[in-house]
């Protein structure tokens, strides 16, 4: 009998890394001959992911004779079982969970532009998805405990904490590709700008730290030389120029001193001065960020790139295997062959940033060492950057906490405490949003949680009540902000000079 490499990917419907995944797996020769089991808990899904994987495998096989046999189940335990190493990019509840997460808190004047990682949209994903990640954790514990777990899901912090929280053994670590984009723009104002000739960001000598979504370049040196001085003296005119569409990096640069590579978009929503119920739709010239996140258009996007799985599903056109920029792959060779390269991981702090709390999760750079991943060093972070990353970090716990237990006063505690939430400085509306978002989300949620989940009895004779009709996908009503908060706050929103 052949020994095949088994891959579990749990969550291989998603239209955004399922396809890139495939492609990176089918040209991963040295990890041939593998069986590849893919689940989803939606069957549909499943049936075309499964009919598209085959014929991107048959072309491989031809072009790079990679061995490949394909399991499939709805039942995650199925292919968790002696499995490896586990990929998983979950979505629990999808677009029409995102729905509520967005536009509910904008009803009673929080926007956001995206509502992934922080903020009410943020937290509701964490309690939709941590309940599932622990019990992922204690599956692999019991039917595959050697096995790594790279997650793609997010808000990644809080998905890692609930994991270990359950699982401590288990390997499940958190994936993130901002940097990269954070990274090129720093190499090319220095080509572009300096007339440095720098081949690739990579040669860089650099180190970074934070929390996911919300991280900063902490050291920035070439062939020796700091190249900090020199990116700050130019931070106000890059600010100016938008560069790279790094505009709020460059402006934030300016001001702390240090350059967070993530996107504009996630950045602001940790620093709700710059984003809020007074100036998201105010902007600076200098940067852009979306007015809210387009639920709408997200869910039509989802159904495009489905409509383009069905063809590589049908053979009428199959892409070749390729690199997707992702490295799941790559760092799964590494972990095997336990060479040092350094990746870009969420995973348990344990005083890799001493100014963070132990149990919180951080994005720092991590090489695998006797198959566990391992911090490269302990990282000192700015006192000043430390102030904005520890409510964020604290976090953490809150909703994990939340998440995992079985009670309306810790969902309601982990949403006040949320810095964006805190923001608009009125806990007994952030109490209702709580319930409110419980009430029109309860289908994703634990089921035991139904029994203290509020009634809309309960609900309606609020002064706060968002209705059905408010939120309606057709029209211009969900656009719509419904309560106005107390504009004594505006003083602490940001406005462009």
């Amino acid at each position: 009998m052949i020994d095949r490499f088994k891959l579990a990917y749990i969550g291989a419907g998603s239209f955004r890394f399922s396809t890139g995944l495939f492609l990176d797996i089918c040209q991963a020769t040295e990890l041939s001959p593998m069986e590849i089991g893919l689940c989803d808990i939606d069957e549909r899904s499943l049936y075309i992911m499964e009919k598209m994987f085959r014929r991107i495998v048959k072309k491989a096989n031809k072009l790079n004779g990679i061995d490949i046999r394909i399991t499939c189940s709805t039942n995650r335990e199925d292919i968790l079982e002696n499995a490896d190493v586990v990929y998983k990019s979950i979505s629990v509840g999808i677009q029409e969970a995102e729905w509520f997460d967005i536009h509910i808190p904008y009803k009673l004047g929080i926007p956001q532009n995206t509502g992934d990682t922080v903020g009410p949209g943020g937290l509701f994903r964490g309690l939709r998805t941590n309940p599932i990640v622990a019990d992922i954790a204690r599956d692999m514990k019991r039917l595959c405990p050697k096995a790594m777990l790279l997650n793609y899901t997010n808000p990644q912090a809080t998905i890692v904490l609930a994991a270990h929280t359950v699982a401590p053994d288990v390997q499940y670590i958190g994936l993130c590709h901002e940097l990269f984009g954070g990274m090129k723009t720093l190499q090319a104002f220095f080509n572009e700008k300096l007339n440095y000739t720098i081949p690739n960001w990579r040669n860089l000598d650099f180190e970074y730290a934070g929390v996911n979504h919300f991280a900063w370049i902490t050291k920035l040196e070439y062939e020796g030389e700091d190249l900090y001085p020199k990116v700050r003296k130019h931070a106000h005119s890059l600010f100016l120029d938008n560069y790279k569409n790094h505009g709020y990096n460059f402006h934030l640069l300016e001001k702390y001193g240090w350059f967070p590579y993530p996107g504009s978009r996630h950045i602001a929503e940790f620093l709700p001065n710059y984003y809020n119920f007074f100036n998201h739709k105010i902007q600076s010239p200098h940067w852009k960020f979306p007015i809210l996140r387009n639920v709408r258009l997200l869910g039509m996007g989802r159904k495009a790139v489905y409509f383009i799985f069905k063809v590589i599903g049908t053979g009428l056109w199959v892409p070749k295997p390729r690199s997707s920029g992702e490295l799941a792959i790559e760092m799964t060779t590494a972990w095997i062959n336990d060479v040092p390269t350094p990746f870009v991981v969420n995973i348990p702090n344990n005083g890799i940033i001493p100014q963070l709390p132990s149990d919180s999760i951080v994005e720092v750079p991590a090489v695998f060492k006797n198959g566990k991943i391992t911090p490269i060093s302990m990282i000192d972070i700015d006192s000043t950057i430390a102030d904005l990353l520890r409510p964020h970090a604290e976090q953490h716990r809150y909703t994990v906490n939340a998440a995992l237990g079985n009670d309306l006063d810790l969902v309601v505690k982990a949403m006040q405490h949320d810095p964006m939430n805190q923001w608009i400085e009125d806990p007994d509306r952030i109490e209702y949003l709580s319930k409110l978002m419980l009430y029109y989300e309860q289908q994703w949620l634990p089921k035991e949680w139904k029994e203290w989940i509020p009634k809309e009895l309960e609900l309606k004779d609020s002064k706060w009540w968002v209705s059905g009709r408010d939120l309606m996908k057709f029209g211009r009503t969900y656009k719509i902000k419904k309560y106005d908060i107390d504009l004594k706050l505006k003083s602490k929103a940001y406005f462009p000079k």
